[in-house]
């Protein structure tokens, strides 16, 4: 059963014998002739064929079981690299698309200059699809809100908790606040009360993101809906789009200087205020997350302090020096 029984793990994601005998680099014939022997060896169908290709109950119970023997596999040999002290070997990590340019060119740099002989593979997804990843040891770890987790099979590293702020242009605070804009502008440094925005147009993250998850549970306790013209998961389009006066938008406090950095640069009339939201006490846990069974090689350790280090500049106690 054990040898390539990453042929089944495949086939179980593509669902498809041609698309995963081309990922496998084997053939057709190849992949099917393991997958009949196996299911004559063990008596039983792992694949329904028709009407759509799927796994049968006894093929999820197979790949359930040979994800935890691929993940033991994993960690033998990670135990086995800090036997020999060789610090060589990959790590796999996912990040977000918004967060990735401000983190990675330096800690890639960091830890290339560090672990040389370490192949660090960084993985541009969203935090639901990291989650996938990690659960089929695709990944070994990623940097995300843990506000989405949705299994205990999962265990993290708390490494700041953001806040959230809203983005609005001086221009759109004008035309939906036109009788007393510097009232209120000076009132929303002190906190936004969303239910004075519900007429603004936004553009919100999808429902499943660490960050609309927040807002969605604020607007449920205070009764209230937005008005969301349009759904996007890049950050810096939300604030690309703020800047045109389009709709206002939210942030997190690692996306501060970006706002800052778009100010600056930006030859719109227009600036880009970041106010605090009135009553809102939840914030954003950013955190390393892997498989709670996960063995990671000694080296590992250094990686994870190295993302904290260029994360800590970011929690909110020192956002005002961004």
């Amino acid at each position: 059963m054990l040898n390539n029984y990453n042929y089944f793990l495949v086939l179980s994601e593509e669902l498809n014998i041609t698309s995963a005998a081309k990922r496998l680099f084997i053939s057709h014939q190849c992949l099917s002739k393991y997958i009949k022997s196996l299911e004559e060896k063990y008596g039983i169908t792992f694949f329904v064929r028709k009407p759509k290709f799927s796994l049968t109950p006894a093929g999820k119970i197979m790949l359930e079981t040979l994800r935890r023997i691929e993940l033991e596999e994993q960690n033998l040999e990670n135990q086995l690299i800090d036997i020999k002290e060789s610090k060589s070997g990959t790590i796999n990590f996912g990040i977000t698309e918004g967060r990735y340019s401000i983190l990675v060119p330096k800690l890639l740099k960091e830890f290339h200059d560090l672990y040389p002989k370490v192949e660090l593979n960084i993985f541009r997804e969203t935090s639901p699809k990291m989650q996938e990843m990690v659960l089929n040891n695709s990944l070994d770890l990623f940097l995300s809100g843990t506000s989405n987790i949705t299994t205990t099979d999962l265990k993290y590293q708390v490494l700041l908790n953001e806040q959230m702020y809203v983005v609005i242009s001086d221009n759109l605070l004008k035309k939906y606040f036109p009788d007393n804009y510097t009232e209120y502008k000076s009132m929303f440094k002190k906190g936004v009360d969303l239910r004075l925005l519900q007429e603004i147009p936004f553009v919100l993250n999808k429902r499943n993101f660490n960050s609309r998850i927040l807002l969605d549970r604020h607007l449920a306790e205070l009764g209230i809906s937005l008005n969301c013209i349009s759904e996007l998961t890049q950050p810096d389009i939300h604030y690309l789009l703020c800047a045109e006066d389009y709709a206002a938008c939210f942030c997190l406090t690692m996306y501060l200087s970006g706002i800052n950095q778009l100010n600056e640069s930006s030859s719109s009339d227009s600036f880009l205020n970041v106010f605090p939201i009135a009553n809102f006490t939840a914030e954003n846990p950013l955190a390393l997350i892997y498989h709670k069974s996960k063995k990671f090689p000694s080296y590992m350790e250094d990686f994870k302090k190295i993302i904290k280090k260029y994360c800590i500049p970011y929690s909110p106690g020192a956002k005002e020096s961004l």
